[in-house]
């Protein structure tokens, strides 16, 4: 139980399903320590989160019609989809402030993750503590890795904070201009974009801290914990799980939420990939696909499935990298082909190749099938130990009840109701 129960709670994060999952696994802790819990997020998760016994607030539009009409936004091509970002965010930000001004406005905390960007703003308004929730490492300006916008990794910590200036011009650009018209409209003064997220409020990071350092220049109010793991009530289809128990592991092919070029042209690139290979496929249909047709007979399809019973009964488990399948992937211990598609999915690529769990990351845009398959048979033979050491890290790990406590210690300093 808290030391303050009964604090009332919005969880909000804009984005696809691996951005509002984490927040369910946080909200599932801190119903448990006694807290009132309200859950803000896209109207695609209304069915879903109400399902898990919460509260449920939209906010913004429908992300999976947003991605389905734009694709471009979900490529590597930061020159195509600079302008589709630029426009979602013009006309998001300010209805979103008003939105969860209006959401939060009985709110004695409000905790945000995705592109919940206005959230800081809304709890400066409001005069509520905010707790941010990254999801990696790289969204933290640092000489140790690029932006991720910028999909090379390994760069001298010169180039690494060069880039670091650029992609503060191009975000104050696309995402300040927005924001600070939304503080406006609320009665706020204007900010510098990097000094208001980075510095206006209390971060925890759910990441794996040894797969994934800190830099030692990180401001304090960056707080390291853990993943937060849903605790999914959800169990297998029966059909699935015969299905799994007749036959030898499968190799698990999903991309989640992505879509655009990237995950179509995969369609051909698995079936002649595995065509001689004799295994069989689980293909996750997700957000976008793949959306083949016709499998072959060793072959199935699954819209979707809890990953913490799927995954450690696989072969192996060929994803985008997100930070969500990329956890529950490593704490299975399974074997993981990444190719990444945008953003921080270069990172984690980069972060696992590094530590000696995954062979090198081919991007999901380029790879041919000769590749893909000499991938997916060398992460089946990749050396047991390194991922068995990484899966009992987070398998005994409690991501969720850190940030919990990191939040109510936050209450307790900055609320007086506390």
């Amino acid at each position: 139980m808290s030391p303050c129960p009964g604090l009332r709670l919005v969880l909000v994060s804009v984005g696809s399903r691996g951005d509002v999952q984490p927040m369910l696994a946080l909200g599932q802790v801190l119903r448990q320590r006694g807290h009132s819990v309200r859950i803000a997020a896209p109207p695609d998760f209304l069915t879903w989160v109400q399902s898990m016994g919460f509260d449920f607030a939209p906010v913004g539009l429908h992300m999976q019609q947003f991605l389905a009409a734009n694709p471009a936004v979900l490529t590597g091509n930061v020159r195509r989809a600079t302008p589709l970002l630029k426009r979602y965010f013009a006309e998001a930000l300010p209805p979103q402030m008003q939105e969860l001004l209006a959401i939060c406005g009985d709110a004695d905390a409000l905790v945000w993750a995705g592109l919940a960007i206005t959230a800081p703003s809304v709890a400066e308004r409001l005069g509520i503590p905010a707790l941010g929730v990254l999801y990696s490492t790289c969204m933290v300006p640092s000489g140790l890795h690029p932006p991720p916008t910028v999909r090379w990794h390994g760069l001298a910590a010169w180039i690494n904070h060069t880039l670091w200036w650029l992609h503060d011009r191009l975000a104050a650009n696309m995402l300040g201009l927005p924001l600070n018209q939304a503080r406006r409209q609320a009665g706020l003064a204007e900010v510098n974009l990097r000094d208001h997220l980075l510095r206006g409020c209390e971060y925890a990071i759910a990441t794996d801290e040894t797969l994934f350092p800190g830099d030692p220049a990180w401001p304090t109010n960056l707080q390291r914990a853990q993943y937060l793991f849903l605790n999914d009530p959800a169990s297998l289809d029966p059909e699935l799980d015969a299905w799994l128990r007749n036959g030898e592991p499968p190799v698990y092919i999903g991309f989640g939420s992505m879509g655009g070029p990237g995950t179509q042209r995969m369609e051909t690139l698995l079936l002649q990939a595995m065509a001689d290979s004799g295994r069989r496929c689980l293909i996750a249909s997700g957000w976008a696909g793949p959306g083949m047709q016709t499998l072959p007979p060793s072959w199935r399809r699954v819209a979707a499935a809890p990953h913490a019973l799927l995954f450690p009964r696989l072969a192996a488990v060929v994803h985008h990298g997100g930070s969500g399948t990329t956890a529950q992937a490593l704490r299975a211990g399974v074997p993981q082909v990444l190719l990444p598609l945008i953003l921080d999915q270069y990172h984690h690529a980069h972060r696992l190749h590094l530590a000696g769990l995954t062979p090198a990351p081919v991007s999901m845009e380029h790879i041919s099938a000769k590749q893909l398959k000499q991938s997916i048979e060398a992460a089946i033979a990749w050396p047991l130990a390194p991922r068995q050491a990484a899966a009992m890290r987070l398998q005994q790990s409690d991501g969720a009840t850190l940030v919990a406590k990191q939040i109510e210690t936050l209450c307790m300093r900055t609320n007086s109701r506390v």
